[in-house]
């Protein structure tokens, strides 16, 4: 035992001796960059910290309160083919990473070898040369376990646990994606419904024009060219429903494939009217703390984790490898002396193997320079997402306060056109004026309406579009900090 561990010391004396020999040295590598910063475009106010704790949720389709868009969402995160692909690889990452921990437990396994060998007659095989014996090797004991001297198993764990979670994320943001295209699809068809019905409704005061129009024409009260305005503006206001009409149909098949479902199934689809703008928090109440929450960028970041530890275990290549291996069994030449020799054929070996890089040809440096480059690649890519959320944010927070101011005209403009409508109506049932005064009056209130509606819709997509900006609630608590990335650099 005691030349035991004189041979185990003197191998880890030269492993360190030789160690680093040929490492080159470190390049400058590409920097992180800090959260850009957003205080005039955020406006936080004192419940900005509540809000960063509660909103969105992860089930933040919730908040628009309409049973069927949470029934679409949930059928979609349960049957769409792409988040099952997404899973999957998730699967593959996760495996990966128990693999590696496996890799850094130590091995045993068994062995035989049943075997036929002839010696040769003018080798220095002694009095079995020229002779062929079946023998057997039967090791039931086969140690393994790889010293990890230099970190290089911990760094390679940490490595594929950094992708796992990479993968997690990328599956949240495919999550994300699909419940917000989803969301937006519906906020469109339900819009596109209620216009089917204004689109005819503006049609038949077309038609209505139309035949007043050629009721005068014929009695010799008007012109032709009136009664041919009046049949293109009734034609156009046709189109626009058709056009609508066609327009539900393609928000149907959409919305059936992301949910995972065929056509036909779409036609299912109900609709019903909106209410989250009553509902969402005002957007100067939201920090930029939620960023944080945005998984593309926790992915991105967890690449670079995974890029940086790659790096690490580069490095360690150039270092020698030590390996503690040992057995224990029965070898014998004859195998019927295997069991029968009274102990003569019991073996055994324990002891450190040493494996020292001196000339590789290059190889380890090109593998090195290629680990570097590859997280170059994934810290850039982590600062390009990082920029392009902050700038998703600030768009979001424009496009709603823009909603926002104009919802709030048009409601002013559609009651004073409902006004105008009453009191056309009015007028022309006390004989002050002809039916084209409630006629014009009703075409421009559906006008306004349509508007209206459109609006709306806007608004509620860019409540979408914030949600989205934000993460959609998700949450990672485990990111790695830039000290923590750069360090192996």
């Amino acid at each position: 035992m005691f030349e035991f561990k004189k041979t185990v010391l003197l191998a880890t004396g030269l492993s360190l001796l030789t160690s680093c020999a040929l490492l080159p040295e470190d390049r400058t590598r590409a920097e992180l960059l800090e959260m850009p910063s957003l205080s005039l475009t955020l406006s936080g106010d004192a419940q900005a910290e509540k809000i960063v704790r509660e909103w969105p949720r992860a089930q933040w389709w919730h908040d628009f309160h309409n049973a069927e868009l949470n029934r679409l969402i949930e059928i979609a995160l349960e049957d769409s083919p792409s988040l099952h692909a997404a899973a999957a690889r998730l699967t593959q990452a996760e495996a990966a990473a128990d693999y590696q921990a496996a890799e850094m437990l130590p091995s045993i396994s068994a062995s035989i070898d049943v075997h036929q060998r002839r010696f040769s007659a003018t080798d220095f095989y002694g009095p079995n040369g020229g002779k062929t014996f079946t023998g057997a090797y039967l090791d039931p004991a086969v140690f393994r376990y790889h010293l990890d001297l230099w970190g290089k198993d911990k760094a390679a764990l940490d490595a594929a646990l950094g992708k796992e979670r990479a993968q997690a994320s990328e599956l949240a943001m495919a999550r994300l994606i699909l419940s917000t295209a989803i969301a937006r699809n519906y906020i469109r068809l339900c819009a596109a419904e209620e216009d089917i019905g204004l689109a005819h409704a503006l049609s038949e005061t077309a038609e209505e024009k139309a035949q007043l129009a050629q009721l005068r024409w014929q009695n010799g009260l008007t012109g032709k060219d009136q009664v041919y305005a009046s049949v293109q503006q009734l034609e156009a206001t046709r189109q626009r429903e058709t056009g609508v009409r066609s327009q539900t149909q393609l928000l149907r098949n959409r919305l059936a494939t992301l949910v995972g479902q065929g056509p036909d199934w779409g036609k299912t689809i109900h609709t019903a009217a909106n209410e989250a703008a009553g509902h969402l928090p005002q957007p100067e109440a939201v920090s930029l703390g939620l960023l944080a929450h945005r998984p593309d960028v926790a992915a991105a970041l967890w690449r670079v984790e995974a890029a940086a530890q790659l790096t690490q275990v580069a490095k360690t290549n150039f270092y020698p490898d030590v390996n503690l291996v040992g057995f224990a069994g029965l070898r014998s030449l004859n195998l019927k002396d295997l069991f029968l020799s009274h102990g003569a054929s019991v073996a055994y070996g324990m002891g450190p193997t040493v494996t020292l890089p001196i000339f590789e040809g290059g190889r380890l440096e090109a593998e090195l320079k290629g680990q570097q480059a590859a997280y170059d690649s994934a810290a850039e890519s982590y600062n390009d997402t990082l920029l392009s959320a902050v700038q998703q944010v600030a768009d979001s927070l424009a496009e709603w306060r823009k909603t926002l101011a104009h919802d709030a005209a048009q409601e002013r403009a559609l009651e004073a056109s409902e006004a105008e409508s009453a009191l056309a109506g009015n007028r022309y049932r006390a004989g002050l004026s002809n039916r084209d005064g409630p006629i014009e009056a009703e075409a421009a209130l559906l006008q306004q309406r349509l508007t209206a509606s459109e609006l709306r819709s806007a608004h509620l997509l860019a409540a979408v579009g914030l949600i989205e900006a934000l993460g959609g609630g998700y949450e990672n608590t485990a990111l790695p900090t830039s000290n923590k990335v750069d360090r192996h650099d």
